[in-house]
């Protein structure tokens, strides 16, 4: 028969076996290496490679950081923003997308629950605003950032916060960013335009921001799609194709001229009686059939534009990044078809550059120069006088390029009515 003190001691074994059993699931925290090993570094670290673009990188840094404090605010947020620019990515599953966006809100309200002075407070509903811009999970996404935003700059404007007054344009021009995202295009020049009054930083980024905004609103796109490219910093050969169909209707102008084509349709005697093997067809592309913007492509690769054509390889290449030297040779050729004006391809042969980065006998220069004195595209930087050849182009420079083009091509693209 059992004894009460036995019975207690069972049911304290017990207690303790789970208390042991839940300290061994938790993450044992690593200990610091060196000096700098700790979770302040790591997650600026992470800040300045998610601005270069190194999103990989600034996750490892974000991880380090909280291998050594899990409740490290920062790095909390900022793996927050990783998880959110995992959405984006092309690839990935509905449900994988879902699942990052939950972890980016869980995380975010870690970096929030876990802010220990008014300064981490400040910098997670700054992060709040760039990931609810990034995800857009909910219809009022931007009023959620409204109000983040509200507060990052009371506490940035607090007395009390004086000794971090030089970030007060942080949430100014992320507010920006939100607001050009979704359109409010009024709002985000007046928050750009503010970071420029304030001159604490992001003068650069937000000075930059207001131009390609300004070609955004020239561009005036007319599809859905140009609409969403006019605000990506890259374009792929795939976007290039689809928005020449959209925007420039290529295939239709193309199309025109090839209609006027004579066909010599008399009777020719056959060479061969007998064909002893049918040969395979390889497809002109391989590697777009599972592509969503194949249809595009196709017609693209139909039309035979010079610089979106298959390789040898039968290979289009359509998610590789268009860099300003092959949107040159692509504006220029469609510009030579349209006109017939054969002579526009050595204009400016022999000439000497007026640019320091690219050389006359580089096989673009001449498309560059034809496009620059048109003023259908411009140079990268005007204070160095500099074309940008290997810089990629983006989206409000390509839809206003395209809007200028037209203009060009009034004359010979013409609404089927007229």
């Amino acid at each position: 028969m059992f004894t009460k003190k036995w019975l207690t001691c069972v049911i304290g074994l017990f207690v303790l076996t789970l208390w042991i059993a839940g300290c061994s699931s938790q993450p044992k925290l690593r200990k610091q290496q060196s000096k700098l090993d700790d979770p302040e570094h790591h997650a600026l670290r992470g800040r300045d490679l998610i601005k270069d673009n190194r999103w990989k990188d600034a996750r490892r840094e974000f991880r380090l950081a909280l291998e050594i404090d899990d409740k490290y605010s920062p790095a909390l947020a900022g793996q927050a923003l990783v998880n959110a620019h995992e959405t984006t990515l092309a690839g990935k599953s509905a449900e994988e997308k879902e699942k990052d966006a939950e972890q980016a809100m869980e995380l975010l309200d870690g970096s929030f629950d876990h802010a220990k002075n008014d300064r981490q407070k400040a910098h997670a509903h700054v992060m709040a605003i760039r990931v609810l811009s990034m995800l857009k999970a909910e219809e009022d996404w931007l009023d959620d950032a409204e109000g983040h935003f509200e507060d990052a700059v009371d506490l940035y404007q607090d007395e009390d916060n004086i000794k971090f007054s030089n970030l007060r344009a942080e949430p100014h021009f992320y507010m920006a960013e939100a607001y050009r995202d979704a359109s409010e295009f009024s709002k985000a020049i007046t928050e750009y335009s503010r970071v420029l009054e304030l001159n604490l930083g992001f003068t650069r980024e937000a000075d930059q921001a207001l131009e390609q905004l300004q070609k955004m609103i020239r561009a005036e796109p007319g599809s859905r799609l140009g609409k969403r490219i006019s605000r990506s910093p890259t374009l792929t050969r795939g976007d290039m194709a689809a928005m020449l169909v959209e925007e420039l209707r290529l295939p239709q102008l193309y199309g025109r001229d090839a209609a006027k084509q004579k066909y010599n349709t008399s009777f020719k005697p056959p060479t061969k009686q007998f064909v002893t093997q049918q040969k395979r067809e390889i497809p002109v592309a391989t590697d777009i059939e599972a592509h969503p913007l194949r249809s595009d492509i196709e017609q693209i690769l139909d039309t035979g534009v010079r610089g979106l054509e298959a390789s040898p390889q039968h290979l289009f290449y359509p998610d590789e990044t268009i860099i300003r030297s092959e949107f040159a040779i692509m504006l220029e050729d469609i510009l030579i078809q349209v006109t017939k004006d054969r002579s526009l391809s050595t204009r400016f042969i022999g000439d000497t550059s007026p640019w320091p980065d690219v050389r006359p006998d580089a096989f673009y220069y001449n498309a560059a120069r034809t496009l620059v004195s048109r003023n259908i595209m411009t140079v990268t930087n005007k204070t160095r006088g500099e074309f940008g050849p290997n810089e990629p182009v983006k989206g409000a420079d390509a839809l206003l390029s395209i809007r200028l083009l037209k203009d060009e091509l009034e004359n010979y693209i013409r609404k089927p009515e007229s």
